[in-house]
């Protein structure tokens, strides 16, 4: 592979944690229309826990991608702005990996069955309610650190596309072929 493109796996695991993310953010969200204890409140909540099994399954694989294949060299000629964009994807897949992990744990010190497509995940720790407490602050933590990081990621994308005018953002949309 040429390390002047994505791998096509790598493109297509980025676009779909970004719809994955969307989409718990949409659920966990919508779970604040219903009254606590409704059906609808705790159905948006299992579904919310589907889609972060999804994203911590993708980027897990996505991390494997990255190591076999590696990424592009960045095409933007100034270190400094390579090395804030390197920092900025370690710690974007530290928390796309983390928050779905602490949301497991919320449910598992609630004593909540966890599932995912038709399987229930064995209880692995006991049910406490102030661990239970702890796990959901952190979840939440870092779940708005998420909206802050990935609007951050994105506008640093716009930014390197339309004022730096390279080839980063192309290159993740498989649009164009980078330039040599």
């Amino acid at each position: 592979m040429s390390s002047k493109h994505y791998h096509p796996a790598s493109i297509f695991l980025h676009w779909l944690v970004f719809f994955l993310v969307i989409a718990a953010f949409i659920t966990i969200e919508l779970k604040g229309q219903f009254p606590k204890g409704s059906e609808a409140r705790e159905l948006c909540k299992s579904i919310h826990g589907v889609f972060g099994q999804l994203i911590f399954i993708a980027m897990a694989i996505r991390l494997v991608i990255r190591f076999k294949y590696g990424v592009p060299t960045p095409t933007n000629p100034m270190p400094i702005f390579a090395n804030l964009a390197k920092m900025m994807h370690w710690i974007l897949y530290a928390l796309l990996l983390i928050s779905p992990i602490f949301g497991f744990l919320y449910f598992q010190y609630g004593g909540k069955e966890i599932h995912f497509f038709g399987l229930v995940w064995p209880q692995f720790v006991t049910p406490n309610p102030e661990t239970k407490k702890l796990m959901e602050g952190i979840h939440e933590f870092l779940g708005n650190s998420l909206y802050f990081l990935i609007g951050l990621h994105a506008v640093a994308g716009l930014w390197q596309h339309y004022v730096i005018k390279d080839d980063t953002l192309r290159r993740m949309l498989n649009k164009v072929k980078a330039h040599a």
